[in-house]
């Protein structure tokens, strides 16, 4: 085994590893707002938090490491290719959504939930909407290093159209959640007679 394909393998796993957490959170996110227990709800958001800081930052920084070292170690890929310029644009944006917002955003709905806050399910909401943007461009991230599109190409406006749809029912599904938290949070019309 080279030395190039150990690169590679760490590389891959640890994309794995940051992906595919972050699509399990999601579902468990799901299940959890489904359920009415704010107990349940905060716990969540305090697991979130420290799963961020131990599983999904060392795995995306390995992740980057090993990619850049790929390329400094390879005689066929280049800082300059298109491809590889686009995934690292949307690995640092991913990265410090996640860095400075998301983790800990959901360490103060943890707590804002242990308190009984009634801002925690609308902030719950919005973190929930940013986290399935944020994977949305995880998955952009694995379509550019599986593709390698140059700026100019079909493949690249196909990922992006792809990314742009998946955001707007994503957008979709947050405006719906977002009217019916708040007409449950409203009280019930007095009545007239």
């Amino acid at each position: 085994m080279s030395w190039f394909e150990v690169l590679l393998f760490v590389h891959v796993a640890m994309a794995v590893a940051w992906v595919g957490g972050a699509l399990m959170l999601m579902v468990l996110g799901y299940r959890i707002g489904q359920s009415t227990d704010p107990a349940r709800m905060a716990a969540f958001g305090h697991d979130i938090e420290w799963v961020a800081q131990r599983v999904f930052i060392p795995a995306s920084l390995i992740a980057f490491a090993s990619g850049v070292w790929l390329v400094v170690d390879s005689d066929f890929y280049g800082f300059g290719d298109d491809w590889i310029v686009i995934g690292l644009l949307l690995y640092a944006a991913t990265f410090l959504a996640g860095l400075l917002f998301l983790g800990p955003e959901s360490a103060r709905i943890g707590k804002l939930t242990d308190e009984g806050s009634p801002e925690a399910p609308r902030r719950t909401l919005r973190l929930i909407f940013l986290a399935r943007l944020d994977l949305v461009l995880l998955f952009l991230i694995i379509y550019v290093m599986t593709v390698k599109p140059e700026f100019d190409s079909e493949a690249l406006l196909t990922g992006i159209v792809a990314a742009l749809l998946a955001g707007g029912i994503i957008w979709w599904r947050y405006q719906s959640a977002l009217t019916q938290t708040v007409s449950r949070a409203e009280p019930p019309p007095a009545d007239a007679s």
